[in-house]
């Protein structure tokens, strides 16, 4: 089984949730590259890992940003997905923090209907205070399992939620994709 991981904003790969599924899934591959942001960059960089990954055992893990190209790509290739406080909309986010680059993830906020979805589970922090986790919520729960924590954080890298992320991916993995 592989594992890709996918950082947010200005993140690292190598974190608390890097070192969690390393820990809780050892027969795992987790691939979890640096990216830089850029649209095309990260596009192109995660492309070529997630086309690779099996539908039927392998599974992407995203974090905020990382949780939009989680959803992306488990679109794109019908991969199962976990999702933690993902970005909905990357255009109207990163426009707060007066990114250059902002508008250029219109490209990739086209929703790909070319696959049925794959089996996704969201995670979301009421008190998340980066995104609000209604945006969300409104835009994931119908078509996802969307489970929503009393507390975590943006980040969600404290020992109970990372306990919820392990139950999440050994839920997902037990599930027919």
């Amino acid at each position: 089984m592989k594992i890709l991981y996918i950082h947010g904003y200005n993140g690292t790969p190598h974190g608390e949730k890097y070192d969690r599924l390393r820990q809780c899934f050892p027969e795992a591959e987790i691939l979890a590259p640096q990216h830089d942001n850029i649209p095309s960059h990260v596009f192109h960089l995660l492309d070529g890992i997630a086309s690779g990954l099996d539908p039927l055992n392998d599974l992407i893990v995203g974090t905020s940003l990382g949780g939009f190209w989680a959803n992306f790509f488990s679109l794109r290739y019908g991969v199962r997905a976990v999702l933690l406080n993902p970005v909905v909309s990357p255009v109207k986010r990163l426009n707060f923090r007066d990114c250059s680059y902002a508008a250029d993830y219109a490209a990739f906020e086209q929703r790909d209907d070319s696959h049925q979805r794959p089996p996704t589970i969201v995670l979301l922090a009421e008190d998340d205070d980066v995104l609000p986790y209604r945006e969300a919520f409104d835009h994931f729960s119908a078509a996802c399992d969307v489970r929503i924590l009393r507390s975590g954080g943006h980040r969600l890298n404290d020992p109970a939620s990372l306990d919820i992320l392990k139950a999440a991916i050994d839920e997902i993995i037990k599930s027919p994709s």
